[in-house]
Parts: structure tokens; sequence; C-alpha cells
């Protein structure tokens, strides 16, 4: 046990001094992992991890809890499809090699050995439509706060009565004061999907998901609709 409570420790400390990832390792709840040059560029995804009681012998348990449009994660439970965190896994890997392998994910997706089918085919067959929503769900449900702190990760080790489980860092982030941001001028075709948008939310439909089927259908309403309906 102190053994892997100092193999833990090290890792978060080695983590914290490595400068040149865009991964900040802390003891908080809401992390980040968004390589610029992608889709998910600017957003604040909050990563949760469990270290097994086995922990390093058994891989920890990686999925994301901020929605990601992303071929090898899940839409639905945000669990990752990635080589290193089932069979591929080994001792000598580290927290910080596996925030490091989910962030390379991010940049270069395995739509041939997919977890979410449907995303991957997209990300195969329609690659703009695919960058669109993927886009779009950065926005919608990553978009950071002001004074949120990017880059960092939060996780936890399995709990029982015997293990050990690091304590919270209760260092408050000041928050950066509000500035006002401009609207953005709305193309004529921008116009145009809002609208789209607006007419399936009327139906009675969410509006991410209204946007993601009519994205899906490349901006066609009727066939849209058709597939909201049979996925409802």
């Amino acid at each position: 046990m102190a053994g892997r409570l100092r193999r833990i420790q090290k890792e978060i400390g080695d983590c914290q001094k490595d400068q040149a990832s865009l991964i900040d390792l802390k003891l908080v709840e809401d992390g980040n992992i968004s390589p610029p040059g992608t889709p998910y560029e600017g957003g604040m995804f909050q990563v949760d991890i469990v270290l097994p009681d086995a922990y390093p012998f058994q891989p920890p348990n990686v999925k994301f809890d901020t929605k990601v449009y992303h071929p090898n994660v899940s839409s639905q439970t945000g669990v990752i499809c990635l080589d290193i965190l089932k069979q591929q896994w080994s001792p000598v890997l580290t927290i910080s090699s596996t925030l490091l392998s989910v962030q390379s994910l991010l940049c270069t997706p395995e739509p041939n050995d997919p977890q979410d089918a449907q995303v991957a085919s997209q990300y195969l067959n329609n690659h703009a439509a695919f960058l669109e929503t993927a886009r779009f769900w950065t926005e919608c449900y990553a978009k950071p706060e002001p004074g949120d702190v990017l880059f960092g990760t939060s996780f936890r080790q399995s709990t029982n009565s015997n293990s050990f489980t690091p304590g919270s860092n209760n260092h408050q982030q000041q928050p950066a004061p509000a500035t006002s941001v401009p609207e953005p001028v709305l193309t004529k075709e921008e116009l145009e999907k809002r609208r789209k948008v607006q007419d399936l939310v009327e139906m009675g439909f969410q509006a991410d998901r209204a946007r993601t089927f009519l994205i899906r259908a490349n901006w066609n309403t009727e066939a849209a609709l058709e597939d909201l309906l049979n996925n409802s």
C-alpha cells in the first residue's frame, strides 16, 4: 500500500512538473484535454479517472464526463476505446502517459476501431459534417466559463475501507473579470441553419439534438426529422 501510494504521488508530481504538455493534473473536479487544431480546441472537458486497487498492475478506468463527439468515445457514456486502457496496459505506464494518449486520440481518431459506430461512419463518409458536429458539441457542452482553470484533470481511486483517498486541492482561483463579447455577424447560411434548428425545436426536439441530426443529414430537414423520429 505504501509503495502504491508513493507511485501515485510521484506520478502526480511528474505530471505537474511537465510544462511541455497541455495537461495539468490536479486534485480538483474539473479538467480539460483540448488539443489545438482540432474541433475540440478551446473546450473544457472533465475527465474521470478511477484507480483500481490493483493499480499500477491494472489500468485506470478513464472516461469523459463531458460529452464529446468522437469515434472512439461513447456519445452516451463517455467510455474511451483505447488499447492501453485495456489489453495493452503496462505497469510502466503512468497517469501522465495515459492522459497524453487520450489527448493524442483526440488529435488522431481511429474510426476503424470505434467506440461509437455512428460517429465513426460519419467521420469516414462525411468528414465535413463530423467536424461541424464535433465543434458544435464542444461549444455546446465544453465551453469554459470566465474564471475556469483550463488543462486540469480530476482523478480518484476506487474506495473501500483500506484504500487511500487523495485529499482535495482547496486553492480557490479568483474568477477573471467578465468581459463583453460582441455577437458575431451571422452569414445567410448560418441564419438558415438556425431557422431549420428552430423549426425542429418547435416540433418538440431539443436544440442540440436537432442540430446534430441536421448536420448528419447535410441540413436536409425532412431527412433529419425522419432520423429523429426513428431514434426517439
